[in-house]
């Protein structure tokens, strides 16, 4: 009679482990959302790692064995992960979720490259919506745990206004100030929260500096009189002090993906509260 009922129960447990999605996620910004969503039912998988590059990364077999055991992938867009094209391309469309593809997603377009800038986490707007989808979705394939999607999109949505309210006050006393970015990475950031720009100084993170285009920053920067200039981390320190010389202006370097930031579901929150305080202070 025990053995019987430790079997019921082993099967119980199994079959309960079992019927939970398997989900995998591109980046850890998203990967920590996803973890919020999916609290207290599965835990998503993270793809690419801090030392690889959505923009170039080439997977491992492990990487492509979690891919193909997954019941749903999720990708920024394959635009943004570019190492991963031909992956996606080959991956199962009912099993695959892009967030930039995504209705009422406001996406950023880059006017000199004609392309869309798919640094979209950096709007808190749309990782609300994107939370929406996402739960729709999740209820879908997995509606037995209907009740606590349900609970953790509230959860998020409320934790997600704080967020953008906390950020909100933080900001205010540097709303008139004017800041420069070295890209477009930012752009999403500082349209959300409203915060004055001079001039992205390369229209991509890729884009060479040029001499010309240096010097044509460093006139606009001084004319509008910019008090920060935001770049991420991939820009030296050389580089930076190279475009601030001569000129009355903070620099810093933000990261924008978290590579520090511990994984789980209060990553993105601190994150976003990280870029918050750098920008901050580069303004002050």
């Amino acid at each position: 009679m025990i053995f019987r009922t430790f079997l019921v129960a082993m099967l119980w447990f199994s079959t309960n482990i079992f019927a939970a999605p398997n989900i995998v996620v591109s980046i850890k910004p998203i990967h920590s959302i996803v973890s919020s969503l999916t609290q207290g039912i599965t835990e998503p998988k993270l793809l690419l790692k801090a030392n690889q590059s959505a923009h170039h990364a080439h997977l491992k077999p492990s990487q492509l064995s979690l891919l193909n055991q997954a019941d749903l992938a999720i990708f920024i867009h394959p635009d943004f992960e570019e190492g991963l094209k031909k992956v996606l391309a080959n991956l199962d469309v009912g099993k695959t979720l892009i967030i930039g593809n995504m209705k009422k997603i406001s996406l950023i377009h880059n006017q000199h490259q004609k392309a869309i800038n798919y640094h979209l986490w950096l709007d808190i707007n749309n990782m609300q919506i994107f939370a929406k989808k996402l739960i729709e979705k999740l209820i879908e394939i997995d509606p037995d745990n209907r009740s606590k999607y349900t609970t953790n999109l509230n959860n998020f949505n409320k934790n997600s206004n704080t967020l953008k309210q906390t950020i909100g006050q933080k900001l205010s006393a540097y709303k008139s100030k004017t800041l420069a970015s070295y890209a477009d990475t930012f752009d999403y950031y500082t349209h959300a929260n409203q915060l004055k720009k001079s001039v992205n100084i390369t229209n991509y993170h890729d884009e060479k500096l040029s001499i010309f285009k240096m010097i044509k920053a460093k006139k606009t920067m001084k004319n509008t009189q910019t008090k920060c200039l935001l770049a991420t981390t991939e820009v030296s320190k050389k580089r930076l002090h190279s475009l601030t010389e001569g000129l009355t202006i903070n620099s810093t370097n933000i990261d924008i993906m978290g590579f520090d930031v511990a994984q789980g579901s209060e990553h993105y929150f601190k994150l976003m509260h990280n870029i918050t305080n750098k920008v901050a202070q580069c303004l002050k």
